[in-house]
């Protein structure tokens, strides 16, 4: 079979306070340190850990402490000071006193995740994928399948936990388990660098990682994938060959989440340019359509061909991935693009749909744009002239609902609704994919936004997602989570 890495949960008393931690043994003594910095903000180099007569220092091979679950060990040494306080300090989860947090949680300011060494990268996928309330409630009624002893279960399994704690935190929570499971099936994510530390990893292969293990492991009461119901787009991709004459061939696409292509504009003749992409709807377009070179029958050779794909079905969370990374051979690192694309609170996906999804959209568009109307006038004759006028006004009504019938029957099916509102942002900040540092920006139910940078969670305004655009050094939108709204109008909106 394939070996469990193994943990204990230990409390570790600093002060007057105690706190849960739960130790990967296998990891170095420093990711360790690294945990109890997060929870307390002692530097590493000035954490003295005991436990029992044993000393932990940077090299100690936590397996050889023997430590039982439970086991209290000491920290001292103090926090760092905070040099120049700003005007309004902001509140750090994990600087309250256990007493504040009661505070915090009625205020209703989610907990993050712990950092386990350079793990912001899988942070922030966790903290989008727990913001899809139909993915985490399917998690938690799945059957813990303990009879199925294969590495994939063991990672829905952890997964259910996580959310499951993520609901109900009280404090910051350390992902340790499912950080070992994703481990176990993708060793990718198990790199390490100089000095034995985990390597930074690129989010949206964590997340499309993930997304891949549940499409396979969690079902629908018929069977389908739970997964591609919430997350699946559908295309009709027309591949035409542009140099010779050959009959288009139609193909059928599915995929989980749409690639936005980025791009500067092309210099023109008369010293304009044109072609780049400054909204998200242009990199979509841009990523909708490519071209490949393949054997051409009528040509005889190989010849270059156009593919170009109409979205014919839209799924209720729309998951948009900005392709800001390209391989650079030169210098073997994933390079960053830092051209800034505005991406909208509210986007509307009909025009890139295909014509007979399209008139279907439209037909229920209407629908609901005349029954709107309708009330409006309903209600402005109610108002103008008082309840005089009630009777006639009801004749005047139900001769208006008639009206609306004579369209004949128009289906009424959320597939039809095109709309989308943004509701998660992964950013990242620096140069390179598996460098630099990710966070996720979530909007929850209550309409709040919070910034989940690891341990710590922050409210913000929804101004400060219009700073994500990107072109500059601050953090930038990787990918954007967006669901399906009920909303009759055709609009894009950015404000």
């Amino acid at each position: 079979g394939w070996s469990r890495m193994s943990t204990v949960d230990v409390k570790v008393k600093w002060g007057k306070e105690k706190f849960d931690v739960q130790i990967m043994l296998d990891e170095p003594a420093e990711v360790f340190k690294a945990q109890l910095f997060a929870l307390t903000g002692v530097p590493p180099d000035r954490q003295k850990i005991t436990a029992g007569t044993k000393k932990i220092n940077d090299d100690t091979d936590l397996k050889s402490l023997n430590l039982k679950d439970k086991q209290i060990l000491m920290l001292f040494g103090t926090a760092d000071e905070i040099l120049t306080a700003p005007t309004e300090k902001p509140i750090f989860v994990e600087d309250l006193a256990p007493q504040d947090m009661a505070g915090l949680m009625a205020a209703g300011v989610p907990f993050g995740l712990e950092n386990l060494g350079n793990t912001c990268y899988m942070n922030s996928c966790l903290q989008v994928v727990n913001n899809v309330n139909e993915l985490v409630e399917t998690l938690s009624n799945s059957a813990d399948s303990s009879q199925q002893q294969d590495p994939l279960s063991g990672l829905v399994v952890a997964s259910k936990n996580l959310f499951k704690r993520m609901q109900s935190a009280t404090e910051p929570i350390a992902p340790g388990n499912l950080l070992m499971q994703l481990r176990l099936n993708f060793p990718q994510f198990d790199e390490r660098g100089e000095g034995g530390m985990h390597m930074q990893q690129d989010a949206e292969e964590c997340l499309s990682q993930l997304l891949q293990v549940y499409t396979q492991k969690i079902k629908t009461a018929e069977g389908r994938s739970f997964i591609e119901d919430l997350f699946g787009v559908e295309l009709d991709v027309e591949v035409k060959c542009s140099e010779g004459d050959e009959p288009v061939v139609t193909e059928k696409d599915k995929q989980l989440k749409i690639a936005c292509h980025i791009q500067g504009p092309t210099p023109q003749p008369d010293g304009s340019s044109k072609g780049g992409t400054d909204f998200v709807t242009q990199s979509i377009a841009l990523g909708l359509e490519s071209s490949l070179e393949k054997r051409s029958p009528s040509l005889g050779r190989t010849a270059v061909y156009k593919k170009t794909s109409k979205i014919s079905r839209l799924p209720k969370y729309l998951l948009l991935h900005f392709v800001r990374f390209q391989w650079r051979q030169d210098t073997g690192k994933k390079a960053k693009i830092l051209r800034a694309v505005k991406f909208p609170f509210l986007l509307d996906m009909r025009d890139f749909c295909t014509d007979e999804y399209k008139s279907r959209i439209d037909k229920w568009r209407n629908k609901e744009r005349e029954a709107s109307d309708e009330r409006q006038a309903a209600l402005r004759r109610r108002t103008e002239t008082g309840a005089a006028k009630e009777e006639s006004e009801s004749k005047d009504g139900a001769k208006g609902e008639m009206d609306v019938e004579e369209h004949g029957e128009v289906e009424e099916t959320e597939e039809l609704w095109s709309t989308y509102e943004l509701t998660g942002v992964i950013t990242h900040k620096g140069r390179t994919a598996d460098g630099g540092h990710y966070v996720a920006w979530i909007k929850k139910d209550s309409g709040k936004w919070f910034l989940f940078d690891d341990a710590k969670v922050s409210e913000v305004e929804a101004e400060e997602v219009k700073k994500l655009y990107g072109g500059g050094d601050w953090h930038m939108a990787y990918m954007c989570l967006y669901k399906r709204v009920r909303r009759p109008l055709d609009v894009t909106k950015y404000e």
